[in-house]
Order: structure tokens, then C-alpha cells, then sequence
């Protein structure tokens, strides 16, 4: 029995087991063949699993066992892998980790139905891992009835869906939800829709954590009452149960859906274009003032003043009547000085009212 959890990893591919190395025994008012505790020792039915692979081992290379006593190595072989799918775990990680996440019915469910599932289509691979076949010849293809009726048909459905969704096959979408423990299951079934889908180039990576919550949340729902399914009709429960499971696939590839359409929306494209425009409208005023500046530094010339011609500069009164007399070439009087405002004659044609300097007069 020392192997049973290595045989488990190898097979799996799982980081390891969280198994403590201990066995015990089930309590007898418990109707389960096997069982882990929370503290990670692995638990058979004495009657179920641990007699009939001691029968096993002490018949050893028997051949032509009848197939009732096959199912019955077959069925406690099923059991034994069962229990150490359990505690395969990813790395850091441990099956106790899950102990509180296990109490939601959702995740129960998903955890006996995905587990199930596993080892009942793994069954094969691990008795040729072990060279159980040398044990017990036949023992490869003898029958063994399913377990968690209730739960497995659902688990199925459900990672069939998934597979077919992202091209994976379904057995694969369950292996990669065995190796971890229950309360990372549902995640991994979120990653494994969200990475093979085109949201990771929709969606921005600082909003890949709250996508997949919104996809694990839609899926929880179908789960839940797979615990108090009625279980007095085997078919009835089945079909309940698949049911179930494929409406949990139908609610997460609806919440992709939205989260695409959410990321895809045009107010999201619009926001991205207004932000652009605007980046161009300040890179062309900035342009233009640049210009401007460089302009104004090659000519040597400031901005120009308002009112007037920019380039002239305005002469003092003083240098206009020395300017005047020069023209005229009389020097100015050293007494001359300029005339106020109110001094100054005008210059008019014809007849002038008011009183006028007079020239001198001339002789005829």
C-alpha cells in the first residue's frame, strides 16, 4: 500500500500528495468505502476494500477467478485510487487547505463528482502502474459499479462541455481539476474556459482576476442541490444530475460571453479614440507654438505692439524742430523752444475766421 499515493502522482501528473502516509479505518455507521480526514490520513472500509486486495495479494498470480471476486479487487483498487485523487494537490497547497471551502454544497459536489469521474476513467493506468494485472490476471477488465451517483453525471457533463468549448477533450479538463485540491477546482475549470477563449487579448490584465470570479460565481449555482436529489430511482438521478452539470456549463459560457461583450462594447473603443484625439490636438499645439518660438529667435524681433507701424520708434518733440529747421537752413534761435498745444498756428486755405499772425508788408 506504500505506493498507492506515488502511483497517483505519476499517473496524474499532479504536483504531489497530501497524504500523511497513515491509514485507518472507517467508522462502521458510516456507509462509504473509503474517506480522507481533514488532517490528511486516508481511511478504508474494512469489509469493502482492505479484505478483499489482502485476498488479492494472497492469491497472487491466480488465474481464472471468477468475475464476482475480479469486481471485487476491481471496485477496492477503484476505492484506493479514489481516496488518493483526493489529496492530490497542486504546489503549496494541501487537501486541508480546502476544509472550509468544503462545507459549500457546491463545491462538495464538484469535488466527489470530478474525483469520481477521474478514477473510474483512470482505473486502468493506475493497475498498470502498480503491475496489478501480474497480481490478479483479469483484473483490467473486470466490471465495477460507479459511485456518487448524484454527483458524477454532473461532473462529467460539465467537463465535457468544457472540453469540447476549448478543444481539450473532456478527460483532460477533469485531470487538471483532480490534481487540485476541492477548493480550487472550480478555478482551474474558470482559467481552463477564460485562457481558450480570445478574452485574454479583450480583457486588460489587471482585470483577469475579477473576469474568472464572475465565470466561478455563474457556475457554482447548478451544483448546489445535487446533494438532495432524489435518490430512489438510479436513472431519474442521473439524468437530474447531468442536467445540472450542463446548466453549469451554460452559465459560465454565458458569463464569457458577457464579459466579451462587456470588453467589446463601443464606449470602451470610443474612450480609447477620444483619448488619442486629444494626444494629437496638444502634439499640434505644442508644434505650432515651437514654430512660432523659432521664428521669432531667427529674425531677432519680439512680438509686434498693437497701434502702429512695429518698427518705428517715436521721435522726442525736440528732434522734430530741429529736423524742421535744418530743412529750412535757418538754425534755430538759441531762445526758440517749442510751442504748446494751444500756440501753434494751422495751416488753412481761403478765408479764416479769427484773429491771424501778420507777415510783413511790401512796398508796390
Amino acid at each position: 500500500m506504500a505506493e498507492q499515493a506515488d502511483a497517483a502522482v505519476r499517473i496524474s501528473g499532479a504536483d504531489h500528495s497530501s497524504w500523511n502516509g497513515h491509514l485507518g479505518v472507517t467508522a462502521p455507521d458510516r456507509k462509504v468505502r473509503g474517506a480522507v480526514t481533514w488532517n490528511n490520513t486516508i481511511e478504508y472500509n474494512d469489509a469493502k476494500v482492505t479484505v478483499p486486495l489482502k485476498e488479492m495479494f494472497d492469491n497472487a498470480r491466480v488465474h481464472n477467478q471468477d468475475p464476482e471476486t475480479l469486481q471485487s479487487y476491481r471496485e477496492a483498487v477503484k476505492t484506493v485510487l479514489h481516496e488518493n485523487t483526493h489529496v492530490l494537490a497542486a504546489e503549496g497547497t494541501s487537501h486541508s487547505d480546502a476544509k472550509d471551502a468544503f462545507q459549500n454544497p457546491s463545491v462538495q459536489a464538484l469535488e466527489e463528482g470530478v474525483t469520481e469521474v477521474y478514477s473510474y476513467n483512470n482505473l486502468n493506468s493506475y493497475i498498470d502502474d502498480l503491475g496489478l494485472e501480474e497480481i490478479a490476471p483479469g483484473i483490467s477488465s473486470a466490471e465495477a459499479n460507479r459511485s456518487y451517483k448524484e454527483y458524477a453525471p454532473a461532473a462529467q457533463a460539465f467537463t465535457n462541455g468544457i472540453g469540447r468549448d476549448t478543444g481539450l477533450g473532456g478527460q483532460e479538463v477533469v485531470r487538471r481539476m483532480a490534481v487540485v485540491n476541492a477548493e480550487q477546482k472550480f478555478r482551474v475549470a474558470a482559467e481552463t474556459l477564460y485562457d481558450n477563449s480570445d478574452l485574454p487579448g479583450i480583457v486588460p490584465d489587471q482585470e483577469r482576476e475579477a473576469a474568472l470570479q464572475q465565470i466561478e460565481t455563474s457556475m457554482r449555482g447548478p451544483f448546489e442541490p445535487l446533494k438532495d436529489l432524489d435518490k430512489s430511482d438510479d436513472q431519474q438521478l442521473r439524468r437530474a444530475s447531468a442536467k445540472a452539470g450542463g446548466l453549469a456549463y451554460d452559465a459560465a459560457v454565458d458569463q464569457v460571453e458577457a464579459i466579451r461583450t462587456q470588453w467589446t462594447a463601443p464606449q470602451h473603443s470610443q474612450r480609447v479614440e477620444r483619448q488619442t484625439d486629444r494626444g494629437v490636438q496638444q502634439g499640434a499645439q505644442q508644434s505650432t507654438t515651437n514654430d512660432r518660438a523659432q521664428e521669432q529667435a531667427s529674425t531677432g524681433r519680439g512680438s509686434p505692439q498693437s497701434g502702429g507701424d512695429p518698427g518705428q520708434a517715436q521721435r522726442p518733440q525736440e528732434l522734430d524742430h530741429a529736423m524742421r529747421a535744418g530743412l529750412s537752413g535757418t538754425a534755430p534761435m538759441s531762445s526758440a523752444k517749442p510751442l504748446g498745444a494751444g500756440e501753434q498756428g494751422s495751416r488753412r486755405s481761403g478765408s479764416q475766421a479769427g484773429q491771424q499772425r501778420q507777415g510783413p508788408e511790401r512796398e508796390s
